[in-house]
């Protein structure tokens, strides 16, 4: 795994983007401060509608990654950098806090999963690169204070129920627009 590591720190300053002040990031770094930003005293408070639409994409995604390289994990809420052969410790609960003190599982997981796929991101690895939004739709169920529940097979979120379907067919679905206004179509239609 030190190669890895190795690989990140080489690839630092080539994957390094500028914010509003001018002042030059990498993605793990820029990841980081998306989930420090998050307003954790709203988490799991947030049922609305496009939160389905959310989950469905994320599993639409997790479907292709996990279709495209047979990969064996639990579907469909799963850390892809351990399913792609990848465990570094990364010490998030020391640059992520409030992650420490998270009590529900599923937040704290996709939080975890997320910053260690942005991580492999930035190390150049090419499975992460193909599918860098892999987690963007449960950031943003996260970030709008959204949660998911479990129930017999079934997902529920935003008042919908949702029947977990196999890899193989959510592979094959359309994408859902996750952009405010594709959230807001898919409400309406």
């Amino acid at each position: 795994m030190a190669g890895v590591l190795e690989q990140y720190t080489d690839l630092e300053t080539k994957t390094k983007t500028k914010d509003n002040n001018g002042i030059f990031m990498n993605r793990f770094s820029e990841a980081l401060e998306r989930i420090n930003n998050i307003d954790w005293s709203i988490s799991g408070s947030v049922d609305v509608p496009s939160n389905m639409a959310l989950i469905q994409e994320y599993i639409r995604r997790a479907a292709l990654l996990i279709t495209s390289y047979d990969l064996k994990s639990p579907y469909p809420f799963f850390k892809a950098s351990h399913a792609i052969g990848h465990d570094v410790d990364l010490n998030l609960t020391e640059k992520c806090p409030e992650l420490a003190k998270l009590t529900n599982s599923f937040m704290k997981g996709t939080c975890e999963a997320y910053l260690e796929w942005v991580f492999l991101i930035d190390s150049g690895n090419e499975i992460a690169l193909k599918f860098n939004d892999l987690y963007e739709p449960l950031i943003r169920l996260i970030e709008r204070g959204g949660t998911v529940r479990r129930r017999h097979g079934d997902i529920i979120a935003g008042g919908y129920v949702f029947p977990l379907a196999n890899a193989d067919y959510m592979s094959k679905q359309k994408p859902i627009d996750i952009s405010d206004e594709g959230l807001t179509a898919w409400v309406n239609q």
